[in-house]
């Protein structure tokens, strides 16, 4: 069996290519090409070919259509197109898939050129290109996952044509490439690397006014469209070409190559130092559109160090993943992934065993003086790799890899902010919006199922706190579930005593992920070592572990320091201190400098770990009093201040109130506040 997507979809019936003729049976060929021997569950494929369709018919319809596809390839038997318990499998071999084949290449393309084999590398990249036979997937209607993968294929093949051509200048064929390269910035008038290229080879054709021109035409473009100036490297050859620099000519590039491809070592030394050690991306991609395209253009700004923080289930993993692989033309020097475990506790990688891997991952070992950092191969812009430092405790768990060997740029996640690292960038990742949650279910669940019960899925998924990690559980079990409806299942994840019971698919769960968090204070407040070696303040720790169980009972979704404080029994700077340290472990989210959110699957998770004693009981109280005193001295002056920003969180807090005293000050103050109360006061005065 042997297909092709790098064009109109097509398959080989064992003399010529033929394509499908049905369009929907083309469509389904696609999507399973796209998923190659992965299995595609029957509500993706439901919601791809049937988006507008009666749900109550798409499964015979599917069926269906597998049955006409198989017959159109030529395996009516089922062997290559597998029917699972929950949806299809097409089986490709090895070299089966165009698709496949070309990233093969462009990987071997990538290595080689790291390794300084330009000459090995240009066949690569060339036999890449040749496989591509116009648009990819010409033929497909346009559905959502066709257009973000037909958008990722059409990137990755200019991509390459970028790094065929700077390996073409390298090699001195600066003339031959010339024609392409001024087409290709026709079309892509804001692809630097592609202006970077053009100037080159028109300086090394002796046409340095021309070279200039091009910088400048580039300048006054990306002011008056963007507002910016050209990247730091571009500055740079522009002032090298304004002052001749003897390294830009055609001679010293060649010889640049030969050292290169004769250093010590060898090719196959050189070639460990490209690794390629990304995880798979999730794809399509949803809800973190603007985000990613944020990460990636400050990793091809060439910034040394990018943070992504925020609460568990919040998908800075998947983030970091996808935009290392979006970014990964630019970092010809390797890509890796090193998960450091940092919410694993006792489990979570020590410093030194974090600088071991990344030297192995490049093909070194610790010990030597040259070891001190990985060595990279760096590309024609001078870039080297990007290493993606996943589940990051703290600063101290990653302080021996920074600052980094020149050319390595880093990619970090972790549940707090990472502090006291210089030239950090800082990126914050939250909930995603209600409509990109809904998206996210009708992904997995399908569109009409999810269409057909919209005001249902938004009960769910605020019930998941419109959390990626959550919402992927929540999607799961419902794909995996025909026969719910979805405003049942919304209507028992909404319930806090069994949401994290529903909330989970085998071994994975969101509460499993929130424990993590929890261990994290655990081990502060028995005094363990943090990851690091350092001593965590246990006294801080075991605090946010009552915090954490008294906010639980308390049952608000927004508190402030001030009733924290009461909440504790203590001062509001220690209060703040606790708020912080929920916040950097992942539980508590900040919306202002004294406000804080506790999602409710936190709160839900809260007391399942604690059992209410009369502390707990007196501290709800303590809150519930303070807030009586609080609407007391209310005055119409104020008009609303304090009262409207805490309104629904104190009418959630009356029935709480043991003593009954709650309910008559905030009756009056909303009496005062309200338009009868003003005109009565007035009146009386």
């Amino acid at each position: 069996m042997r297909f092709r997507v790098l064009g109109p979809v097509e398959h080989h019936d064992g003399e010529n290519w033929v394509a499908v003729k049905a369009a929907k049976q083309r469509a389904l060929l696609a999507v399973l090409l796209l998923n190659a021997n992965h299995l595609v569950p029957a509500p993706q494929l439901h919601a791809e070919l049937w988006s507008d369709g009666p749900s109550s018919h798409v499964g015979s319809l599917l069926a269906g259509c597998v049955w006409r596809l198989r017959a159109a390839i030529g395996d009516p038997e089922g062997k290559s197109l597998l029917t699972r318990p929950a949806g299809y499998q097409l089986a490709v071999p090895a070299g089966g898939l165009d698709l496949h084949e070309y990233e093969s290449l462009v990987a071997a393309g990538r290595t080689q050129r790291a390794a300084g084999n330009p000459v090995e590398a240009l066949r690569s990249f060339s036999a890449a290109l040749d496989l591509w036979r116009g648009a990819p997937l010409a033929d497909v209607a346009l559905t959502s996952s066709i257009m973000a993968e037909s958008a990722r294929l059409e990137e990755s093949r200019l991509a390459v044509m970028e790094a065929k051509l700077g390996v073409q200048i390298a090699l001195g064929e600066h003339e031959d490439v010339l024609p392409e390269l001024k087409l290709l910035v026709a079309q892509h008038p804001l692809r630097e690397r592609l202006h970077e290229y053009l100037m080159t080879a028109l300086y090394r054709t002796g046409q340095q006014a021309e070279a200039l021109g091009v910088y400048r035409d580039l300048h006054h473009l990306l002011a008056d469209e963007l507002g910016i100036d050209p990247s730091r490297p571009l500055r740079e050859l522009q002032q090298r070409i304004l002052e001749e620099d003897p390294s830009l000519n055609d001679r010293a590039a060649r010889q640049e190559v030969t050292v290169t491809a004769s250093a010590p070592g060898g090719p196959a030394a050189a070639a460990e130092a490209a690794p390629r050690l990304l995880p798979r991306r999730r794809v399509p991609f949803v809800g973190r559109t603007s985000e990613l395209d944020e990460l990636v253009g400050l990793l091809a700004e060439g910034r040394p160090a990018v943070a992504i923080h925020g609460p568990a289930g919040s998908g800075k993993s998947a983030l970091a993943v996808g935009a290392a692989h979006a970014a990964a033309g630019d970092f010809p020097g390797g890509q890796v992934h090193l998960d450091l475990r940092g919410t694993a506790g006792g489990s979570a990688l020590r410093p030194e065993q974090a600088m071991e891997l990344l030297l192995a991952s490049f093909g070194m070992e610790r010990g030597s003086e040259e070891a001190a950092a990985p060595r990279t191969g760096a590309g024609p812009a001078g870039r080297g790799a990007l290493v993606v430092l996943d589940n990051v405790r703290d600063s101290a768990q990653i302080r021996e890899l920074l600052p980094a060997a020149p050319g390595i740029t880093f990619l970090i996640t972790s549940r707090s902010p990472i502090a006291g690292v210089d030239g950090l960038t800082h990126l914050r990742l939250g909930g995603l919006t209600e409509s990109a949650s809904i998206d996210l279910l009708r992904q997995s669940v399908g569109v009409p199922r999810i269409d057909a019960e919209l005001s249902a899925a938004a009960s769910l998924v605020t019930s998941c706190d419109h959390l990626p990690f959550a919402l992927r559980l929540a999607a799961d079990r419902l794909a995996t579930r025909p026969d719910w409806t979805v405003a049942d299942f919304a209507r028992y994840v909404a319930e806090p005593h069994q949401r994290l019971d529903f909330l989970a698919d085998g071994n994975v769960s969101l509460r499993e992920s929130l424990m993590a968090s929890v261990r994290l204070l655990t081990d502060g407040a028995d005094g363990a070592d943090g990851s690091d070696g350092s001593h965590r303040s246990g006294g801080t720790d075991a605090s946010a572990l009552t915090a954490l169980r008294r906010l639980g009972f308390l049952d608000r979704a927004v508190v402030t320091v001030a009733s924290l404080a009461v909440l504790l029994g203590t001062a509001q700077g220690e209060a703040h201190r606790v708020a912080e340290r929920l916040v950097d472990v992942g539980l508590l989210e900040s919306l202002a400098i004294d406000r804080y959110r506790a999602p409710q699957s936190v709160r839900a998770l809260a007391r399942e770990i604690g059992t209410s004693d009369h502390e707990d009981a007196e501290a709800v109280q303590r809150v519930a009093d303070h807030d009586t005193g609080a609407a007391r001295d209310q005055t119409r002056a104020a008009h609303g201040a304090w009262y409207r920003p805490e309104r629904e969180t104190l009418k959630a807090l009356v029935p709480r109130d043991r003593t009954g005293a709650q309910a008559e000050p905030l009756g009056g103050t909303r009496y005062v506040l309200s338009a009868g109360g003003s005109r009565s006061a007035r009146a009386a005065s």
